[in-house]
């Protein structure tokens, strides 16, 4: 045990990423040592090599052209993981990841030491959305779009049936001998069977490609392997294996070939001859080269040719890849700030923070800023922002029957909370966690250095003391980079001697739409919307938009969902990713949990954050222990409950070690039963009270869709809502459609 524990500990010094910190002097990561840039070139680049593996290996007298095919080629999506760590962790956390200034998509981890391992699989969850529909469902699917049905034809049904061909297969596979042999048998086989013979067969691994992909939920192998097939067997298999696989697949290939690449996704039901050992059950996504293409690519002996054919090939193989598996191609925000080095402005900041709470708590208000003896008596260790409750059902009829300017709506922005204190000389952001940011400077201005003040463009046209509520996001901009903003959505004080908390939120909006809070020596406009473009403004300010709550489908005509993601899209000042809606009651401020404000989420967003326990002197090292806040400072174990796949929980320890925080964001899928992981909250010091989690769940449980809302909430005041009895009319309609159908499907053909 000695030995393992200090291999572990070689292990994971060697594997460690540079954490955020200037006190960690821990070594790069291995894995993120060559980025790559172009993975389809990279590919390109790999299937010259299968071109030249496979002919290497065949014996120097065979003849050419060859005619048969006599391996494969095939790209597998799942997890590199480290070797020999446990508990087991991807090659690195998750998240695009930035290279002198640059954000990069891929790192090619083939040759790094120690050689990184495969966890090949995806969740059921993923499984299930991204593949379940096949053909089925074909218009807008996963499957049509990574196999070239785009635009218009991505939405026709009957154009992406007539341009792609499906096949089922079930086999089953008996494995653990001697050589990495194994037997097939076509269909169900169980050991009674008498029919049918079953083919013994052996793989060899000629080249392997690994490409970590960390902004995207699963990396890629790409590898040669050669097939040999062995003797027949009879009906039942060969004394000795260890497994049976019984493998559901599903192939998609496009009639006309014209991309070379086929999709197999195959349900895998793994059972032991022990029966003490319990069945699992894996879900497969790869994409294999067409065994005609894979022959020409081999016999190819023109060299442009060949490389006309691997580089096209390569770009369809990166464009299946990134449709199926998308990269997550926002940046995180944390890359674009830093700690604040006036130390001194973070405590006045934190001290205004501690002003306001008091203005709400005694209805007396004296800022720090203009009386400094507050800022090392006045700061609150709480942040004191507003946090909503979640919207539930019952909240409908409240809302629907209160004057329609009782609530302003608003698209939930999925950023990170910060309160925007300005302090005179500089800029602080808080977060959650009562610390104090900046954004980084931008030093690619003429005569900028690192030391500048990144609000130097706006610092002189607001007044001290205003303090603003709102959210760091990365803009999407189409015409260039994505870059971070600061989205405004409160008020909270207009100088050092007014606060505004106490009035209503319609008031507030009146004072941000008006920017009360300039400066009288003002000549510009501090939400301009040309800062967005101008990227020497490190971080432009944006208004949140808030609409009536009969104008919500009209807010959400602006969210697209696109690549796994949706964003929120009206104009170029608004083009970030949402996860919601919030109902904003016009009532005043309240520091802490408002009741009143309302929060709705996306059903597969709905997210709580646990709490990492340590472990027990009984639990192994894979054991994964989480707890939520309970009453009186206790913690609610939730281990029991929360139970993550392997792929996930691999992608949550990288994190969790590259970060070292103790606070995850996870969520459950309804529709498989599937715990998910998002990633480590390091902006939060607690987790979520057990009062939000049930709440949570109960929201799940609820269900409430957002054509739901749209609907509910367009019903002018006093109108009466219909919704119910519409739905329950609509479903029989469709209840209806599906006996007609079933009810053709059963009549029998007619006689010739």
């Amino acid at each position: 045990m000695a030995a393992l524990r200090a291999k572990k500990q070689k292990m994971d010094k060697v594997t460690s990423a540079a954490a955020p910190k200037a006190s960690d002097h821990r070594p790069k990561n291995v894995y993120l040592t060559q980025p790559v840039q172009r993975p389809d070139e990279t590919f390109h680049i790999f299937l010259t090599q299968v071109r030249n593996a496979a002919r290497k290996y065949l014996p120097k007298d065979t003849p050419r052209p060859l005619t048969h095919a006599f391996c494969e080629v095939e790209a597998r999506l799942g997890l590199l993981k480290v070797p020999n760590a446990s508990p087991a962790r991807r090659v690195c956390s998750s998240g695009a990841k930035i290279v002198q200034g640059q954000p990069v998509t891929a790192f090619e981890c083939s040759r790094q030491q120690p050689k990184c391992m495969m966890e090949s699989g995806v969740s059921r969850s993923h499984f299930s959305h991204w593949t379940a529909a096949g053909l089925a469902d074909a218009a807008d699917s996963v499957l049509a779009k990574a196999l070239g049905c785009t635009g218009a034809a991505a939405t026709d049904a009957a154009a992406v049936k007539r341009d792609l061909m499906e096949t089922e297969l079930v086999e089953t596979v008996y494995g653990g001998y001697s050589n990495d042999a194994r037997v097939c048998f076509a269909g169900l086989h169980t050991c009674q069977s008498t029919d049918g013979n079953g083919r013994q067969e052996s793989k060899e691994k000629l080249a392997v490609m690994d490409l970590c992909l960390p902004a995207a939920p699963y990396d890629i192998r790409v590898s040669l392997a050669s097939e040999k097939s062995m003797n027949a067997t009879g009906p039942q298999p060969p004394a000795g294996w260890t497994s049976k696989r019984v493998k559901r697949r599903r192939s998609y290939v496009r009639r006309d070939k014209s991309i070379a690449w086929q999709i197999d996704v195959t349900e895998v039901t793994t059972s032991y001859p022990d029966v003490r050992r319990s069945a699992t059950v894996d879900y497969e996504i790869e994409m294999e080269l067409l065994p005609a293409v894979l022959l020409q690519l081999i016999n190819e002996d023109d060299a442009a040719k060949l490389h006309k054919m691997t580089v096209q090939l390569g770009q369809q193989l990166w464009w299946i890849v990134s449709q199926i598996n998308p990269l997550a191609d926002a940046l995180d925000v944390e890359e674009y700030l830093q700690d604040h080095p006036n130390k001194q402005a973070v405590a006045t900041a934190l001290a205004a923070c501690g002003a306001l709470k008091k203005y709400m708590d005694t209805g007396a208000y004296d800022s720090p800023i203009t009386n400094p003896a507050l800022v090392n008596t006045g700061r609150t260790d709480k942040f004191p922002g507003c946090m909503p409750v979640n919207f539930s059902r019952h909240n409908i009829d409240e809302i629907q029957r209160n004057a329609d300017s009782a609530y302003f709506l608003s698209e939930k922005t999925d950023g990170v909370r910060y309160f925007m204190v300005f302090t005179g000389d500089t800029v602080v952001l808080v977060d959650r966690a009562m610390r104090g940011k900046q954004p980084l400077p931008i030093v690619q201005v003429a005569g900028g250095s690192a030391g500048d003040e990144p609000f130097a463009n706006i610092l002189s046209l607001i007044q001290p003391g205003t303090v603003l509520d709102g959210e760091v996001v990365m803009n999407r901009r189409a015409r260039s980079k994505p870059r971070p903003i600061f989205i405004v959505f409160d008020v909270m004080a207009i100088s050092v001697t007014e606060p505004v908390l106490h009035l209503p939120f319609e008031q507030r909006l009146r004072h941000l739409r008006r920017a009360s809070f300039r400066t009288k020596t003002a000549a510009r406009d501090m939400f301009d919307p040309a800062a967005v473009a101008d990227l020497t403004v490190a971080l432009p300010l944006v208004r949140k938009n808030f609409v009536k709550r009969t104008d919500l489908d009209d807010l959400l005509s602006h969210v697209v969902e696109e690549r796994g993601m949706r964003c929120y899209r009206n104009g170029d000042l608004h083009n970030h990713l949402t996860d919601g809606i919030i109902f904003q009651p016009n009532s005043p401020y309240v520091c802490g949990t408002d009741v009143h404000l309302l929060k709705w989420k996306y059903l597969d967003t709905v997210t709580i954050d646990v709490e990492m326990l340590p472990l027990r002197p009984m639990d192994d090292e894979e054991t994964l222990r989480t707890g939520v806040a309970g009453s009186e400072d206790t913690s609610v174990d939730m281990s029991r409950y929360i139970l993550l796949p392997k792929s996930e929980r691999m992608r949550l320890e990288a994190d969790r070690f590259e970060t070292t925080g103790r606070i995850a964001e996870v969520g459950f899928d309804p529709e498989t039963g599937e715990w998910y992981y998002l990633t480590m909250r390091d902006d939060k010091i607690a987790p979520n009270h057990i009062n939000t989690v049930l709440g949570t769940l109960l929201e799940l449980a609820e269900s409430l869709t957002a054509d739901e809302l749209r609907y509910r909430m367009s019903v002018p005041a006093g109108a009466r809502d219909t919704y119910r009895k519409d739905m329950r009319g609509m479903l029989k309609q469709l209840l209806d459609h599906q006996r007609t159908r079933l009810k053709g499907a059963r009549r029998p053909a007619p006689s010739r």
